[in-house]
């Protein structure tokens, strides 16, 4: 795997701006799906000291890593955002694939795969960009508009020694007031945006956080940290629960025989081991009573995934001390399950009590966890599935139709009408309301294994370099836009080879390079993580991360993975590349309309068809071998190709940032 990089907050904002201009779409996202508000309904809440446009969120994971996560997420209408985890040890060695997502899902990621700095980088250029694009009014939505309320939630973990250790104290610290940070990034900013360079940016980035624990923290240790980041940092603090709170017993019979998930096992010592309800009760009333004297709200999250054995899965588990095929469940079966859980906190602590929600979320039962009052609401799975990002608009949708049906305008209404007493607090309403939403889920089939049981459809035969189905498929199913589409048209072009004798080259006739598509798959190398879900939705066997050409942003990024094949451009017209673990160059020069191609066997001058110009033998090369220009013709194609969409993000990135 490629080590996970952004880019700078200058090149990400120039991306934006001349993709949206030229081709209607920002990373991809085409600018008809983007969520703009609904002048009908107000979907805004409160979210501890702070105001969100809406409650919908991408959960902490995939979709909150890099800075174009966050940008996609609120294309689509998130508001609040859970950031992905980050905790002292970020160097972790993490299985690939590691995400799952068919239908249900499965993963083996749980931190970040970015280091502590570079994950700090990313969140500041996300908070940067979402506010010169208010400032820029680019989405046509008046800047000072309550479409632009967002709030960044700060994701931590995994114990008290980590949690409270100098460094991450200083990454805490930096995040809830980044102002060097800010001011350093505008500074840099290039000259088409030189006006903001003095702009002025709230650098209050986050005062909340959610706790994540490892499976079987101990209830002391959960304690600590949540009063140490009370105490240290006056954070809000919600405390991300696991569904082993439910007990072994129910979760199993649920999963299995009323579900029907009979395929997966369950991992009773984690259920052992894990903090009970009955211990997490007291302990939460106890920090709610902590947070109350220190002036701080303090919730529980449902739910953190659940532990399970999954023998069918591609993925090969490598956390130390756990054994393969044991992964963490999300999706559909997750959701019954942590609503279960949410319920059972919330009736015992009191419908006053902050929840958040995360496990199975879609455009199907979005509406019904808005109206049991959850606060962020957020969604990964569906997000993996087809469409991605756009999927997120649909939520929103949904929950103004139902808003019409009961009369309501904005939440308050919603909420207490669909509890039927406008005198109710909406915590009261919400708890009501999932009084009668809870019970029902585990009969509702839309949850069952034969309703989730379905594989993408796939065809008989296997990726490689040129062409494919181009389905297009696997573009918006990648969290991070890694995957993207080259148009270089159809093409037939005959190759010529050239074989080296009596200290020349002649040429000899070779293959037929056939494009019959109009565009070609390729990946960002550097946002690509080898997630594996664009494999899990190719109708193709092999993987477009696998097969499809690799592009690295910079020289750097190029020689630091340098066991990767992929290429680089030093400039628009000079590109480098490694195939099949040999070195190739290509140079073009507008002026003379010639190209210079280095080969591991020579250095050749040729003219924009190919024809052989000047040839210089690499030293040692026997008389009668055979160049295969194979490599000259692939690094031609992918130049020209790139060259032609000048005003993508991917151009921008790959032929604009060296």
């Amino acid at each position: 795997m490629a080590e996970l990089r952004g880019v700078s907050l200058g090149q990400n904002l120039q991306a934006i701006v001349s993709e949206l201009e030229s081709c209607k779409t920002i990373y991809g996202y085409r600018q008809r799906d983007i969520f703009t508000g609904d002048p009908d309904h107000d979907f805004s809440v409160d979210f501890h000291d702070k105001r969100a446009f809406t409650q919908l969120g991408p959960a902490s994971g995939p979709h909150t890593q890099l800075t174009q996560n966050i940008i996609l997420a609120f294309l689509g209408g998130g508001r609040i955002f859970e950031l992905k985890t980050v905790q002292i040890l970020d160097e972790l060695d993490i299985g690939r694939p590691c995400i799952e997502a068919p239908n249900i899902g499965f993963n083996i990621e749980w931190s970040q795969e970015l280091k502590l700095q570079a994950s700090y980088d990313e969140y500041v250029k996300a908070w940067v960009i979402l506010k010169i694009i208010e400032d820029m009014e680019l989405l046509g939505v008046p800047k000072g508009d309550p479409f632009y309320d967002f709030v960044f939630d700060i994701s931590i973990g995994y114990d008290l020694k980590g949690v409270s250790s100098p460094i991450m104290v200083e990454w805490v610290k930096k995040l809830m007031n980044a102002e060097e940070a800010i001011r350093q990034m505008l500074s840099e900013l290039p000259e088409p945006f030189a006006r903001y360079r003095d702009f002025k940016v709230d650098p209050h980035i986050s005062s909340s956080a959610t706790l994540s624990t490892f499976h079987g923290c101990p209830k002391e240790e959960v304690e600590g940290i949540v009063k140490f980041l009370i105490e240290e940092h006056g954070l809000h603090v919600i405390v991300k629960c696991n569904p082993t709170q439910l007990g072994y017993d129910w979760v199993n019979k649920t999963l299995l025989q009323d579900l029907g998930y009979s395929h997966l096992r369950l991992d009773k010592h984690a259920f052992e081991g894990d903090l009970s309800f009955e211990d997490a009760l007291p302990l939460m009333k106890r920090l709610e009573e902590f947070g109350d004297q220190h002036g701080k709200n303090v919730g529980a999250k449902y739910t953190n995934t659940l532990i399970v054995n999954h023998e069918k899965s591609v993925m090969t588990n490598i956390e130390p001390g756990v054994p393969d095929k044991v992964m963490y469940l999300s999706g559909r079966p997750l959701h019954v399950i942590a609503m279960n859980g949410m319920h059972n906190m919330r009736t015992a602590m009191g419908s006053h009590f902050h929840i958040s929600f995360s496990a199975g979320i879609d455009k199907e039962n979005f509406t019904e966890a808005a109206a049991c009052y959850l606060r962020p609401i957020t969604t990964c799975t569906d997000l993996l599935q087809k469409g991605g990002y756009a999927r997120m608009p649909q939520y929103l949708k949904n929950l103004g139709k139902a808003m019409d049906e009961v009369g309501a305008r904005n939440m308050a209404e919603f909420l207490r009408t669909k509890a039927g007493d406008n005198s109710l607090s909406l915590e009261e309403a919400g708890h009501i309301n999932a009084q009668s939403i809870v019970p029902a889920l585990v009969e509702n089939t839309r949850y069952h294994n034969n309703q989730n049981s379905d594989m993408p459809k796939f065809i008989d035969s296997h990726l490689e370099l040129w062409d494919c189905l181009t389905c297009n498929i696997c573009l918006p199913v990648c969290p991070n836009a890694a995957t993207f589409n080259i148009p270089i048209g159809k093409q037939n072009i005959p190759k010529t080879d050239f074989v080296y004798k009596d200290g020349g080259f002649s040429p000899i006739s070779g293959d037929v390079i056939n494009l019959k598509k109009k565009s070609q798959i390729a990946i960002l190398a550097d946002f690509c993580n080898e997630c594996g879900n664009c494999d899990t939705f190719c109708p193709e066997q092999g993987g477009p991360y696998a097969e499809k050409p690799n592009f690295f942003f910079n020289r750097e990024s190029y020689k630091t993975d340098s066991k990767w094949d992929g290429f680089y451009f030093d400039s628009p017209h000079s590109m480098t590349g490694r195939i099949q673990g040999a070195e190739h160059s290509l140079q073009y020069s507008e002026s003379e309309e010639q190209f210079t191609y280095m080969d591991p066997k020579g250095r050749f001058t040729l003219d924009s068809e190919g024809a052989l110009i000047e040839g210089e033998a690499a030293a040692g090369l026997a008389d009668g071998a055979v160049v295969d220009m194979n490599s000259f013709y692939v690094m031609k194609i992918l130049m020209l190709g790139l060259a032609s969409a000048p005003a993508s993000y991917t151009n921008r990135f790959l032929l604009e940032t060296s």
